[in-house]
């Protein structure tokens, strides 16, 4: 790969003066050797954060000052904020439907441990059980069985315990009218970006540490923002980083 980047170089630069030669992409030669060390450019790319990234520099209209810029502007949209907010009614927020399952799967059985926790939380029958793959929380999408996926919707935030945890879906269900969802825990986050709790590292849980905590959680206590996951080069841990709000 390294020498077929190499050689397209040299053809199109070889097409111009050398006064018209663009000394930025002598970059590329890297990509070759990199992408056979560490794959795939995509498979690490952190969509939601280059997106915020983006947007954060686009407040600077200062270089001189950056800090000073993007303080004003963001002042500026959190005014921005407040008005669109004052001028939304109440009926606006009351058609927003806290949670909605969707896509409803036809073969799910419960299994004995999910069926004593849905005990603990107040089950009483298991009659009207009804499996879903979708669920929306205050608008948020969450899809179940992505994990593992290019493109993962499966992990969710929660708080246990005091501090917030993180957790994938494997599935949707509506019980005696009440949203639950069955979940498999990932470890206590760790922050290796102290003191700021944006990105978290974490890895999965074995068997018996998952017996610690509950196989089944109301879906009302899954918080509404989207999680960023990218796999560490451990092949073990994972790094995360939610799109809104703090971890506790």
């Amino acid at each position: 790969m390294g020498e077929d980047v190499i050689k397209g170089l040299s053809l199109l630069e070889g097409s111009f003066p050398v006064d018209h030669m663009n000394p930025a992409l002598k970059h590329l030669v890297h990509y070759g050797s990199q992408t056979g060390s560490r794959g795939i450019l995509n498979w690490f790319s952190m969509f939601v954060f280059e997106r915020n990234n983006k947007r954060v520099k686009s407040f600077c209209h200062s270089p001189s000052e950056p800090l000073s810029a993007v303080v004003n502007r963001v002042e500026i949209d959190i005014k921005t904020r407040e008005e669109i907010l004052l001028e939304k009614t109440p009926i606006d927020y009351q058609c927003v439907s806290a949670e909605t399952l969707s896509l409803r799967c036809r073969v799910y059985v419960l299994s004995r441990r999910q069926k004593d926790d849905l005990r603990m939380m107040g089950v009483t029958s298991f009659h009207d059980f009804k499996a879903f793959q979708i669920a929306k929380v205050f608008g948020v999408h969450f899809r179940s069985d992505q994990w593992g996926c290019r493109r993962c919707s499966s992990v969710i935030t929660t708080v246990h315990g005091g501090v917030s945890r993180y957790c994938i879906v494997n599935k949707f269900f509506m019980i005696q009218g009440k949203a639950y969802a069955a979940v498999t825990w990932l470890s206590i986050p760790v922050y290796p970006c102290p003191p700021f709790k944006i990105v978290v590292k974490v890895r999965l849980m074995t068997p018996e540490q998952q017996l610690l905590c509950p196989s089944v959680i109301p879906v009302d206590r899954i918080q509404p923002c989207t999680v960023s996951v990218l796999p560490a080069s451990d092949g073990i841990y994972f790094y995360m980083m939610r799109d809104r709000g703090i971890d506790r």
